[in-house]
């Protein structure tokens, strides 16, 4: 690794010049995260000196790396200027891998996409074949937008399942002999960050979203699967090996429908998104009538969540009355993380989410007949801010926490 004016290998820096490296590194980091900071912002976050600050912004101004982008707001006095990245002072590449399809993104140093995301479909349940095809379309991409490698800090990959982001090692998906943290780093050339999907989520909504300014919250992914993310005294909390928040994996039903898991009658086998196609399938084999029918084309194997929703906001009672049932068992379960984590909001975000009111009401209906009304009443609950991509900023800025905070010395 060099340093940030790409002069000298770290290895050849004395303690002073490391020091100052790491503080780069840091200022770095925050401009990326943040977009755009003042001198007494940066100040506030990593705790130096105003002229020690402005001292480090001149040499990366000097180095290419740090521009002025205008001047902040003001209640009196002479307005702070705003510090921010050059778009090309770097570039980190951003993957998500889920059950269907690939989503791949190229970030500039504003944090911004340079281009359109790449999507292909290549899916997780492929196994680890899709390896070097992942590989391959993001190299491409890589050289159709001119991107000098060298300026890439790293990829950040989110998939769902169970991940040790510490170890990088999938217990669910793409299970290589080796860590697959270790796979992709020697295929991509790259330093690599893996990270379970709601997770990812979690993060983004503790950067960038709803958690941002919040010690303790939930996120609840309610997508194909049910995944948890926690926020906890301001902190995402993974667990002992990574593997914390498996909520959708609580078995709710005696003799239920059997899980991807290997047990029966999981959360999510009657409150995912998975769950709300296969019923809505299986109801209008039944003789249901629904709208499902013909927004589909009689085609039921293209029933996804969002077709629901949209029958849902059609008048279909059918539609509606799966997704109340949904709401409902959500809640209860929502009922036993209040009474366990006593948090002060609940996020939801993912497709189910995106039913609105239709599953918002049924949650809350439930949460006041399980839930302690000494807790519940204290939680706010509301579908996130973020877009459908949050997953995939949030697994790049650990990838840039985790970069930016390490200077390899060996």
């Amino acid at each position: 690794m060099i340093d940030s004016a790409g002069k000298k290998d770290v290895r050849e820096l004395n303690a002073v010049e490391l020091k100052k490296v790491l503080q780069k590194q840091k200022i770095i980091r925050l401009l990326f995260l943040n977009k755009a900071l003042t001198n007494p912002e940066i100040n506030k976050q990593i705790g130096l000196s105003t002229p020690k600050i402005i001292s480090l912004l001149n040499e990366l101004k000097n180095e290419g790396l740090v521009e002025e982008i205008g001047q902040a707001d003001s209640s009196g006095g002479r307005r702070p200027v705003l510090y921010g990245l050059k778009k090309d002072a770097l570039y980190v590449v951003g993957i998500t891998i889920n059950l269907f399809r690939t989503t791949i993104f190229i970030f500039n140093g504003k944090n911004e996409p340079v281009c359109d995301p790449v999507i292909k479909e290549i899916s997780i349940t492929k196994g680890i074949s899709i390896i070097d095809e992942v590989v391959f379309c993001t190299n491409e991409l890589i050289t159709q937008q001119k991107i000098d490698r060298e300026k890439i800090v790293g990829v950040g990959i989110e998939i769902p399942g169970l991940v040790d982001y510490e170890q990088g090692i999938s217990y669910t998906h793409l299970k290589t002999e080796q860590p697959l943290l270790q796979v992709f780093e020697k295929k991509f050339g790259l330093p690599v960050v893996i990270e379970n999907d709601a997770k990812a989520r979690t993060y983004a909504e503790l950067k960038f979203g709803a958690a941002k300014d919040h010690k303790n919250v939930l996120i609840l992914e309610l997508d194909w699967g049910i995944g948890l993310g926690m926020v906890l005294n301001g902190k995402l909390y993974r667990g002992k090996n990574s593997l914390a928040g498996e909520f959708g994996h609580l078995p709710m039903t005696d003799n239920g429908i059997l899980c991807a898991c290997g047990k029966q009658g999981c959360l999510e086998t009657i409150a995912s998104g998975t769950a709300i196609a296969r019923m809505a399938r299986e109801g209008i084999k039944g003789g249901k009538s629904s709208l499902l029918t013909s927004l589909v084309n009689e085609d039921l194997d293209k029933i996804e969540p969002k077709t629901v929703v949209q029958a849902a906001n059609a008048g279909d009672q059918y539609s509606i009355t799966i997704l109340t049932n949904v709401g409902q068992w959500l809640g209860k379960s929502i009922s036993y993380l209040i009474q366990i984590f006593n948090p002060e909001l609940i996020v939801l975000s993912g497709r189910v989410s995106n039913a609105g009111q239709y599953i918002l009401t049924p949650i809350q209906q439930a949460i006041n007949i399980y839930c302690n009304p000494d807790l519940s009443k204290e939680v706010k609950i509301q579908v996130t801010n973020l877009d459908k991509y949050a997953g995939v900023h949030g697994v790049t800025a650990m990838l840039m926490e985790k970069m930016m905070n390490k200077v390899e010395t060996k």
